[in-house]
C-alpha cells in the first residue's frame, strides 16, 4: 500500500510533466524565435484578434528601419485540391481541412523552413506558384520527388509546384502543407490595398533587427496606424505578440485553432505537484502507522549495537528503494497512458520523449526529493524509539506525540482533494451550460458543406438544391457565405446615411445568405421582414447588437434607414432586425452582424435533415454532390458539432480534473486509512475496556469516526475559499457563465465525508469486533 500511493503520484506527476514539456516546446525550433513577432489587434472597447489587413506587412517593412523582414501569411480551410491527369481531367481529388496557405517569400526568411527542392529565393515569388511539403507531395503524387513542375488545381486555378519544403516538426502552430504565393490571393477577389477589410486567419509577422526593443516599437504603432486607417475605422490598437506566446494566448487564434493557455499550464503544474505531495503525505502516514509493528525490530537492532545514524540510513534506504520502484513503475504506466493522453489532448507524445535525458533528469530529481520528503519523518520517528520501551511493547503509549503532525498531513491531503473536486464540479457545470445554452439559432439536425467558389459551380447551385430536395430525409436547403457559427468570417466597415465622410461608424461582420437561411436556423425576426430573393445586394437585415452600438433606437425605428457597407460599394435600406445570435463561442461577446444577399460570396450549403434519417440523408447528399460537383470531394459537418468544438479545451480540462480529483481522493483515503489504523492500534486497549464494559460496536465506530469527520470539516474550511478564488477567476474569462453557487461546496463536503466514513469504517470495524481479551492481555 505504501508504494501504491507513490506509484500513482509519480505517474500523474510524470504524465503532467510530459504534457507541459510538449506544449511548451511549440515553435521553439526556429533559429530566430526570440526576434519574431505577430502583429495583433486589441479592440479599444474590448476584444482581441490576430487578423491583419493585407497591406500591413509591406507597410511595416517600408516605414520601420528596425524591421528586418515582414511577411503576410493567409491560411484557408476546407480547400479543394485537384490533381489533373495528362489530358486535364481530374485524376485525384482532395479536400484539405487545413494546411493550404498563401505566403510571402519573406516568410521563409523569418521562419525556419528548409526548401529541399527548387530555388528558395524565387520559389513563391510569382503568382500561381506553390511549395509542397514532403508529406503533402507524397500524398498527392506517391513520391515527393515526382512533384516538381507538376500542376495542382486550387480555387479553379492552375498552381505550378516550384519547390518542396521539408516537413516541419509536429510541435508547431504552422501546419504547412501547400504554400501558394501570396500574390495569388488577388484571384480570390481580395483588394491587397484595403486596410479595412479583414479576412480571418490572415496574419502579419515581423522579424525585428537584433537590439530592437518590442515595447518601443509598440509605442510607434498608433501613429503608424493613423497614417493608414482613419480613427473611426480603426477601433483597435496594433501591438506585437512574441512568437513564444502564440501557442498559449487564448485571446488570439492560431492556425491550429488550439491554444494551451498559461492558466492551464499553471493549473496542471500545481495539480502535478499537489498529487506528488499528497502521495508523499500518504507514504508518511502509512509508514508511521506501521511504526508500532516495527518497534521491537528497532529495539533489537539498538540492543545489538546499531546507532541512530545506521538506522536513519536503513530507513532512508528503504524509502529510496520504494520510491525508485514507484518511479520505474510510473514510467511504465506513463508509457501505457500515452495513447489515451494523445487522443484526449490532441497531442503527439512519444516514447522517445518519456526516456529523454531531460525527463530522466527530472524523474531522478523527483525521486531524490520524494526520498528526502517522505523518508525523513518516518526515519526520525523510527530511529528515535527507546529500545527498552520498544522491547516491552510500550510504543503504543508513547507514539501519540506525532499524531497531531499526521492529522495535519491528512488535512493537507483533503484540502488539495476538495479543491480539485470543487474545480471539477465547476468546470463540468460550465461545460454543461455551454452545451445547453441557447445560441440564438437552431443547431439540431443541420449539416453544412463547403462547395467550390468558382463561377461554374455557382451556376449549378439551383440544380444542386433541386436534386437535394428530391431526396428522402432532406427537409430544406440554403446557401450562404458562412454558417451562423464556424471558422469563416468577413469583417468590413459600415456607415450610416447621416455620415458623409470617408470614416466608418462601425466594423461589422457580414453574413450573406439566401432567404431560406432564416427559416432553416429559426432566426427570430423582431421587426420588418426578410429581404427579397436576389443574387446581389439589395436590402439588409441587422441584429439587435448593431442597433445598440449605433444607437439606432428600437427595431421598428431602424427599419428603412440606409446603411453603407464595404466601403462605398453597397448603400441600401435596413428591412429587418433579427434577435441576437452567437457567431462564436460563449467566451466572446455578441457581435454586430449585417446580413444580405450576395451570391458570389456563397461557399456553404446548409442542409436540414429529418431526425432519425441521418444515414439515408447523408448518402443522398453524397450522390447529389457527386452528380453536380464530380471533381470535388464531398465533406460535411453537423452544426451542433461545430458548436461543441468551441469547447474542446473545457472538455479536456473537465476530463483531466475528474481523473486527477479521483486520484487525489484515492491517495487521500490511503493516508486516512493509515492514520485510522494507527489510531485504532494505539487505542486498542481502550477499545477493549469499552467493549468489556458493554459498549456496542456502533458507539466505537462513532468514537473513531468523529475525529476524522472533524478533520474533513477543517480541510473544507481551508479548501472552500481557495477553490472559490481560483474558480471565480477562471469563470471571469467567459462573457456568458454560470454563477458559483454554494451547491458546489456542499456537494464536495458531503462527498468527502461519505468517502472518509467508508474508509474509516473499513479500518475500524476490524478493531471494534475484535476479541477484547486479546487486546487486554499483558505479555
Amino acid at each position: 500500500m505504501n508504494s501504491a500511493g507513490l506509484l500513482i503520484g509519480f505517474s500523474a506527476f510524470l504524465l503532467i510533466f510530459l504534457v507541459l514539456t510538449y506544449e511548451r516546446s511549440f515553435d521553439g525550433f526556429h533559429a530566430k524565435k526570440d526576434r519574431i513577432y505577430r502583429v495583433v489587434r486589441e479592440g479599444k472597447k474590448g476584444g482581441h484578434s490576430a487578423t491583419a489587413s493585407f497591406p500591413l506587412a509591406n507597410s511595416l517593412k517600408a516605414e520601420f528601419p528596425q524591421v528586418e523582414s515582414a511577411a503576410s501569411i493567409y491560411g484557408d480551410r476546407n480547400v479543394q485540391v485537384i490533381i489533373p491527369g495528362p489530358g486535364g481531367e481530374t485524376w485525384r481529388k482532395f479536400r484539405e481541412p487545413r494546411g493550404v496557405f498563401f505566403a510571402d517569400q519573406q516568410f521563409f526568411n523569418i521562419f525556419d523552413g528548409r526548401i529541399i527542392a527548387g530555388n528558395p529565393a524565387t520559389a513563391i515569388v510569382e503568382p500561381n506558384t506553390a511549395l509542397l511539403t514532403k508529406r503533402m507531395a507524397t500524398k498527392y503524387f506517391g513520391d515527393w520527388k515526382e512533384a516538381m513542375g507538376k500542376v495542382l488545381k486550387v480555387y479553379d486555378l492552375p498552381i505550378r509546384i516550384t519547390g518542396i519544403l521539408d516537413d516541419l516538426p509536429v510541435n508547431t502552430d504552422f501546419p504547412l502543407g501547400v504554400v501558394i504565393s501570396h500574390k495569388t490571393v488577388t484571384a480570390l477577389n481580395v483588394d491587397m490595398q484595403d486596410w479595412v477589410e479583414l479576412w480571418t486567419d490572415n496574419y502579419c509577422f515581423v522579424l525585428l533587427r537584433p537590439g530592437a526593443i518590442a515595447s518601443r516599437f509598440n509605442e510607434q504603432l498608433p501613429a503608424f496606424l493613423s497614417r493608414h486607417v482613419s480613427p473611426d475605422n480603426a477601433d483597435y490598437n496594433l501591438m506585437l505578440q512574441p512568437l513564444a506566446d502564440i501557442h498559449f494566448d487564448k485571446r488570439f487564434a492560431n492556425f491550429n485553432h488550439r491554444t494551451f493557455s498559461y492558466e492551464l499550464i499553471k493549473a496542471l503544474s500545481l495539480i502535478g505537484i499537489f498529487l506528488l505531495v499528497i502521495a508523499c503525505v500518504n507514504f508518511i502516514n502509512l509508514s508511521t502507522a506501521n511504526a508500532v509493528s516495527r518497534a521491537r525490530e528497532v529495539g533489537v537492532r539498538k540492543v545489538l549495537g546499531s546507532n541512530r545514524q545506521q538506522l536513519l540510513l536503513q530507513f532512508f534506504g528503504e524509502t529510496g528503494l520504494t520510491a525508485l520502484m514507484a518511479i520505474i513503475g510510473a514510467l511504465m504506466v506513463a508509457l501505457c497512458c500515452m495513447p489515451f493522453l494523445n487522443s484526449m489532448l490532441e497531442s503527439h507524445l512519444s516514447a522517445g520523449m518519456l526516456f529523454s535525458p531531460r525527463v530522466i533528469q527530472y524523474a531522478l530529481g523527483a525521486w531524490l526529493g520524494v526520498t528526502l520528503l517522505a523518508g525523513s519523518y518516518p526515519a526520525l520517528v523510527l530511529s528515535g524509539f527507546n529500545p527498552v520501551n520498544a522491547l516491552k511493547s510500550r510504543m503504543a503509549a508513547t507514539a501519540g506525540k506525532g499524531v497531531s503532525v499526521r492529522r495535519g498531513l491528512v488535512v493537507l491531503q483533503f484540502v488539495i482533494a476538495q479543491v480539485l473536486i470543487i474545480a471539477t464540479l465547476v468546470v463540468s457545470s460550465q461545460l454543461n451550460y455551454f452545451n445547453n445554452a441557447d445560441m440564438g439559432f437552431n443547431k439540431e439536425a443541420v449539416v453544412s458543406a463547403g462547395f467550390p467558389r468558382d463561377s461554374l459551380s455557382q451556376a449549378k447551385l439551383n440544380m444542386f438544391r433541386s436534386l437535394l430536395l428530391q431526396q428522402p430525409g432532406i427537409q430544406a436547403v440554403s446557401f450562404s457565405a458562412f454558417a451562423p457559427v464556424g471558422e469563416g468570417s468577413w469583417a468590413t466597415d459600415l456607415k450610416l446615411s447621416t455620415n458623409h465622410t470617408s470614416k466608418a461608424d462601425l466594423i461589422v461582420h457580414m453574413k450573406p445568405a439566401d432567404t431560406g437561411y432564416f427559416d432553416m436556423y429559426k432566426l427570430q425576426l423582431l421587426a420588418g421582414r426578410i429581404y427579397s430573393p436576389s443574387d446581389t445586394v439589395k436590402e439588409y437585415i441587422v441584429n439587435e447588437r448593431l442597433l445598440k452600438v449605433l444607437n439606432l433606437g428600437t427595431p421598428d425605428e431602424a427599419i428603412g434607414k440606409n446603411i453603407t457597407v464595404n466601403g462605398d460599394a453597397y448603400t441600401y435600406p435596413i428591412v429587418g432586425v433579427v434577435k441576437d445570435f452567437h457567431m462564436s463561442s460563449l467566451r466572446d461577446p455578441l457581435s454586430a452582424i449585417v446580413m444580405t444577399t450576395l451570391k458570389r460570396t456563397y461557399r456553404t450549403a446548409n442542409i436540414k435533415i429529418t431526425p432519425g434519417k441521418t444515414r439515408e440523408a447523408l448518402a443522398s447528399m453524397a450522390a447529389a454532390w457527386n452528380k453536380v460537383f464530380p471533381d470535388y470531394v464531398f465533406e460535411y459537418r453537423f452544426i451542433d458539432q461545430t458548436v461543441a468544438d468551441y469547447y474542446k479545451q473545457e472538455n479536456q480540462l473537465a476530463r483531466l480534473f475528474r481523473i486527477f480529483a479521483g486520484l487525489a481522493i484515492f491517495i487521500s483515503c490511503l493516508g486516512l486509512y493509515g492514520l485510522v489504523s494507527f489510531m485504532a492500534a494505539r487505542r486498542k486497549k481502550e477499545i477493549g475496556i469499552r467493549k468489556v464494559l458493554g459498549a456496542p460496536v456502533s458507539s466505537i465506530l462513532l468514537l473513531l469516526s468523529r475525529e476524522f469527520t472533524v478533520l474533513i470539516a477543517v480541510a473544507f474550511l481551508l479548501a472552500a475559499p481557495l477553490a472559490w478564488y481560483f474558480m471565480q477567476d477562471w469563470l471571469e474569462q467567459y462573457t456568458f457563465r454560470i454563477s458559483l453557487g454554494i451547491g458546489f461546496f456542499i456537494t464536495t463536503l458531503l462527498f468527502c465525508i461519505g468517502i472518509a466514513w467508508l474508509t474509516v469504517g473499513h479500518a475500524t470495524i476490524k478493531v471494534a469486533v475484535a476479541n477484547p481479551v486479546k487486546s487486554l492481555r499483558t505479555e
